[in-house]
């Protein structure tokens, strides 16, 4: 019934490539990877993390395509690219509109043969990579997960981590990564895989004409250690400051080919809910009925707890996680974890709570189908440790699990000698003293770094004349205005393989009143938990059982529920919508579990260096009453204010149809889904309030300040200022601003990339951001660096924050951006859960329901001049808020 999994087109090249293809046709979109066998595990002593640092120097240039031409070719493109190394393999991808694929390929088969390292630029990029592992260091989660592979594995190079050890990193050299590269990077022992809105013939022969001239290579030896067979239980623990203990805990299990892999698959959705199998953001969050949820988290013992069998090429682990909530012994929860894993050991799933895991691991599964990008990255996954009959016929292999089955691998795997246990037991202080800042040698550079390319430079070419797709056709949305005050947008697309129904209302965290931050949070993450007609658990059995996600969540301003289904189910996810939205019962001791959760976060929150510091910067540029101020989870203090009494009345007042917006998106009939969403919200009435701004007080004087967060290894540094509204005529400039100067959530080269990360090795993430709001909405700037360079970030900055006001935007930098921002649509709206925010956003602030295809003429009409003028109303630097969160400062 539903969905059924076309086949995947295989094709070998003479020298060895291994080409893949699937057509999906509902987005004009293509994804292109090219798949290598070599990860860490292909790594020796003394080079770990080599793999990773040869993936971020493949993007430093070759003759053909120089250093950024990379970078700006993607860019004026309108497309995003990317890498990632894992245990197993390293993948390299593109993301572009359909019409310039072959520039993809053109990419990929030229680095696939002509890198070359320059030694300037990997003493840069040592920098950047120790950056990036400092970053990961920040948090407990890393800490825990390098031990317990270390403990886990004995012999095989599983036990090291994919960035490496430091010294290893800070030793890498030019000769080790050419012979690396030669080694690893030849095309039979590649795949390719092209997933999107292409022709198959036409991209074979493409494949062939890029790639089919390069020579193979010797074959790439398989890894030869082993690990002993564990006979013994293996613990540890890692003693830091942090905020919460957490467990995590894994048994031994087979590679990814083994036939036992669907078995473990849906044990573990009978522990945790049905895995996502969307690795690039998507899939669908269920599993509120399953062992563990029921045991631990429904029950108030953790604040969650999972399970999952992480595959690999050559072993593999099932995993088990969990956090107590405060007051209870992390003892008391490992014994919660470790007995329903053994109760899988000891009798047969029952045959409706089996087909309930099934249902949901089919429905993860489908969900991942969903754009090119998600299919092409569980495509090249799957391949890569399994075959691609394992990604064709995984449907099938899940639906014949049986009973039989999942308590034969749970007899066979789950066994107490077979597991290694961790916990990270949180400190005060740390008992040793952070690893020594790291700051790259430039003074020992040769001076024979190439430029980066620039916009306009002839290695980036301008890209190929072509039709430019619709990205929403206009044509297809229906709109109706439902009684009660809300709008219905409905896009069907045929090719979708589900269904999203998005309820966005004037209920955010702004409308939270003075002294009780949190409470919109705490009312959307309530509405799940039980309403008039089911009980918390009865409801999770109803959706999990057809596979269907229904979460509420909110954003600074509304609160929004969603609905995620297979199409055939969608007439009982509309009834379960409704029954959550109006009619929940805010049970007492969800409440109290809820709160608790919610008081976790909050201290988690404050434990990240990322958060503490975006909160604080809300603090400098907001004053007390603003809506933007108080942080959206709360603090201790606002949340032990709040009553369930208060929940109640939140709901009453603020979940209400007037002013909202329903978006439908997917493989719906548009007079089903009307007709379905008018008689389940039928008497649905009230509502139409919106946020108040006070007006703010010009901003004269520079603010710097600096929070302290024991046992931290880098410092993050955000930096902004509170501007304008959606409607304000200079919006669109500042969005643009944003984009050329840090991304703006955009994967697009920008200039913080280009000339504070790239010029200086100074960081591994840096971005600005800014977007659409009913008040003055922030513009701000985030970095992540060591503690010995926050001072010279932090003038560089304000150096290259100065240059927009002060210098017009060169002819060559602004037409890139302008051909990015046309095309870059295409990709941003491949997903659902796109299409449908998109749609809200476009009636929320009236824009128009051809503002997609009036957009590429607005940003084409902005001139070099005009955003000059619009950085010098808004962006001045002598009035910035400056914050940094991390280790403490020298005096």
């Amino acid at each position: 019934m539903g969905y059924r999994m076309a086949p995947t087109r295989v094709q070998w090249l003479p020298n060895g490539l291994r080409v893949l293809t699937r057509e999906l046709h509902h987005a004009p979109v293509a994804c292109v990877m090219v798949w290598y066998g070599v990860g860490s595990q292909s790594e020796q002593p003394g080079r770990t993390g080599i793999s990773h640092f040869l993936e971020h120097m493949m993007f430093k240039g070759t003759e053909r395509f120089p250093m950024g031409a990379l970078e700006e070719g993607v860019k004026l493109r309108g497309g995003m690219s990317n890498a990632f190394t894992n245990y197993d393999y390293t993948s390299y991808y593109q993301v572009l509109p359909a019409r310039h694929l072959e520039f993809g390929m053109q990419v990929e088969a030229d680095r696939m043969v002509n890198m070359r390292f320059d030694p300037d630029l990997t003493i840069r990029e040592r920098g950047i990579i120790v950056s990036e592992l400092e970053g990961r260091e920040n948090s407990p989660h890393f800490w825990l997960q390098s031990g317990f592979m270390h403990e886990a594995f004995r012999e095989m190079p599983y036990r090291h981590h994919v960035l490496g050890y430091k010294d290893d990193i800070k030793a890498t050299t030019g000769e080790w990564l050419t012979e690396h590269y030669q080694r690893n990077y030849r095309p039979n022992n590649a795949t390719l895989v092209a997933v999107g809105d292409f022709d198959t013939e036409q991209l074979l022969e493409l494949a062939d004409r890029h790639f089919g001239a390069i020579a193979p290579g010797a074959p790439v030896e398989p890894l030869r250690a082993r690990e002993p067979e564990q006979t013994a239980e293996r613990r540890f623990e890692v003693r830091r400051p942090g905020p919460n203990p957490y467990l995590m805990a894994g048994y031994r299990m087979p590679a990814d080919d083994h036939p036992d892999i669907p078995a473990l698959t849906v044990l573990s959705a009978v522990l945790s809910g049905g895995p996502s199998f969307a690795m690039m953001g998507g899939g669908a969050a269920m599993g509120r009925s399953s062992r563990l949820y029921r045991r631990l988290v429904a029950s108030g013992l953790a604040t969650y707890a999972s399970a999952h069998p992480w595959s690999l090429a050559y072993e593999g682990l099932f995993l088990c996680n969990a956090s107590p909530v405060p007051g209870v012994a992390p003892q008391q929860v490992e014994e919660a974890v470790f007995a329903e894993v053994d109760a899988l050991r000891q009798s047969a799933v029952p045959t409706a709570e089996l087909e309930r895991a099934k249902k949901q691991v089919r429905a993860q599964w489908i969900y991942a189908m969903e754009s090119a990008m998600n299919q092409a990255v569980l495509l090249g996954s799957t391949v890569m440790t399994d075959s691609v009959e394992g990604f064709d016929h995984a449907l099938d292999k899940f639906a014949n699990v049986t009973a039989g089955d999942v308590l034969r691998v749970a007899q066979t795997y789950l066994q107490p000698e077979r597991r290694t246990v961790g916990w990270f037991i949180p400190e005060a202080q740390a008992k040793a003293a952070p690893s020594a800042p790291y700051q790259p040698p430039l003074d020992q550079l040769q001076g024979t770094t190439p430029e980066y390319q620039t916009p306009g430079h002839a290695a980036a070419e301008p890209p190929a004349a072509g039709k430019r797709s619709a990205i929403l056709d206009r044509s297809r949305i229906v709109r109706r205005e439902l009684p009660g005050g809300a709008t219905l947008l409905v896009y069907p697309a045929e090719t979708i393989p589900s269904a999203l129904v998005r309820v966005q209302m004037e209920a955010g965290p702004g409308f939270d009143p003075e002294g009780k931050a949190g409470l919109a949070r705490l009312t959307a993450q309530l509405l799940t938990r039980g309403t008039n007609a089911y009980t918390a658990d009865e409801l999770a059995i109803k959706t999990d059982s057809l596979g269907m996600s229904i979460r509420v969540d909110t954003g600074r301003e509304t609160a929004v529920a969603t609905v995620k289904c297979l199409p055939e189910d969608l007439d009982t996810g509309l009834e379960v919508l409704a029954e959550v939205l109006l009619r929940p019962a805010f049970p007492g001791d969800e409440f109290r579990r809820m709160r608790e959760r919610l008081l976790v976060g909050v201290r988690e929150a404050e434990n990240d260096t990322r958060s503490v510091a975006g909160r604080k910067l809300s603090e400098l540029l907001y004053p007390p009453g603003y809506p933007y101020r108080a942080p959206a989870g709360g603090t201790d203090e606002s949340l032990n204010a709040i009553s369930r009494d208060d929940v109640a009345a939140f709901h009453d007042q603020f979940y209400r149809p007037n002013g909202a917006i329903i978006t439908v998106v997917g493989n719906v009939d548009p007079a089903a889904a009307e007709a379905g969403i008018l008689r389940v919200l039928a008497g649905w009435t009230g509502g139409g309030g919106r946020l108040t701004f006070p007006p703010l007080a010009p901003r004269t004087a520079p603010e710097l300040v600096h929070e302290t967060i024991p046992g931290k290894t880098q410092t993050d540094l955000a930096m902004g200022w509170p501007l304008v509204d959606r409607s304000h005529p200079d919006y669109l400039g500042l969005e643009v601003l944003a984009t050329l100067f840090g991304g703006n959530g955009t994967p697009a080269s920008s200039r913080l990339f280009r000339d504070v990360r790239e010029k200086y090795g100074l960081s591994y993430y840096q971005y600005a951001a800014f977007g659409g709001a009913l008040g003055a909405a922030p513009w701000t700037v985030h970095i992540g660096v060591n503690p010995s360079r926050v001072a010279f970030a932090a003038d560089l900055l304000r150096q290259e924050l100065r240059r927009l006001s002060e210098e017009p935007v060169g002819a060559d930098e602004l037409d890139a951006l302008k051909l990015f921002l046309e095309d870059f649509p295409a990709v941003q709206h491949e997903s659902p859960e796109r299409v449908a925010a998109r749609l809200a956003e476009i009636e929320r602030f009236g824009l128009g329901l051809d503002y997609v295809e009036r957009y590429p003429d607005l940003v084409r009409a902005l001139t070099a001049g005009e955003l000059q003028a619009v950085a010098a109303r808004h962006l001045a630097v002598d009035s910035l808020a400056v914050v940094t969160a991390g280790p403490a400062t020298e005096a």
